[in-house]
C-alpha cells in the first residue's frame, strides 16, 4: 500500500522514541542489577573482628566529684535536722524550768516552725545570687549559734528568740535541693532528692532518744551556763 509522506515521517519519529525508551529502560535495569549484586556482596562478606577497648593506665575513680558533693550535701542536711530532732525531749523541761507553763510550751515549737517557713523562702532566693555552698556554710553557722543562745537563754522570752534564729537559719532543704537539681540529670533527681526526706525521717525517728540520752548524761551539770535560769 502507498503511505502519505506525512504519515511515514510521523511513524519513523514515533519508533525512534520507543526504541530510545525501551534503550533507556533496559540500561536501568542493567544498573539496577549491577546496584544489588554490589549490596549483596557487601552484606555477605565478613565483618573486621572489633578491637578490644584499650584499657586506660590511670586508675578507676571511686567516688567521682559529684558523688562528692552529693555526700556533702546529705551531711549538711543530716546535720542541720539531727541538731532539731536533739532538742526535741529536752525543751519541755527546758522551757519549764524557765518559768514557762503548758499553754506556752507549744510557742517553743511553733515559733521555730513558723521561721523554718520563711528561711526556705530566702535562703532558696540567696542561694541563686550568692551560690549554694555560701549560703549552706550561713546556714550551718546561724544553726550552731542558735543551738548555743538556746542552751544560755536566761528567760523563756530569750529562749524563744533563740529559737527563732534557729529556725530562720534551718533551711538547707530548698539549698541542698536546688545544689541536686544542678549537678544531677532530669533521670535522676527525683531519686537523689528523694533521700533529702530519708535524711530527715531518720534523724527525728533517732534523734529524740540520742537527745534524751545526752540530757541524762548531762544532767550533772557537764555543761556551764553562762547566765542563771530566771523566771518571768
Amino acid at each position: 500500500s502507498i503511505r502519505d509522506p506525512m504519515q511515514t515521517s510521523c511513524l519513523s519519529a514515533a519508533e525512534r522514541d520507543a526504541a530510545a525508551a525501551a534503550n533507556a529502560l533496559q540500561a536501568a535495569r542493567k544498573r539496577a542489577e549491577r546496584y544489588g549484586r554490589r549490596r549483596l556482596l557487601t552484606a555477605s562478606s565478613p565483618a573486621e573482628p572489633a578491637l578490644p577497648p584499650a584499657e586506660s593506665s590511670s586508675p578507676r575513680r571511686l567516688y567521682s566529684p559529684r558523688d562528692r558533693a552529693l555526700l556533702i550535701i546529705y551531711t549538711t542536711v543530716a546535720i542541720d535536722m539531727l541538731g532539731a530532732a536533739l532538742t526535741v525531749p529536752v525543751m519541755p523541761f527546758l522551757g519549764e524550768a524557765l518559768g514557762g507553763d503548758a499553754s506556752s510550751l507549744g510557742l517553743l515549737f511553733s515559733t521555730f516552725a513558723v521561721a523554718q517557713i520563711g528561711a526556705g523562702l530566702w535562703m532558696g532566693a540567696a542561694s541563686d545570687r550568692l551560690g549554694r555552698r555560701p549560703i549552706l556554710l550561713v546556714s550551718l553557722a546561724g544553726s550552731a549559734v542558735g543551738m548555743l543562745g538556746s542552751a544560755q537563754a536566761p528567760t523563756f522570752r530569750a529562749l524563744l528568740g533563740w529559737r527563732f534564729l534557729l529556725g530562720a537559719f534551718s533551711g538547707t532543704s530548698a539549698t541542698a535541693t536546688a545544689y541536686i537539681a544542678d549537678i544531677t540529670a532530669p533521670s535522676e533527681r527525683p531519686k537523689l532528692m528523694s533521700w533529702i526526706g530519708v535524711i530527715a525521717s531518720l534523724c527525728f525517728m533517732f534523734g529524740p532518744g540520742v537527745g534524751t540520752r545526752l540530757s541524762e548524761s548531762c544532767a550533772c551539770g557537764a555543761v556551764p551556763r553562762l547566765f542563771t535560769p530566771a523566771t518571768r
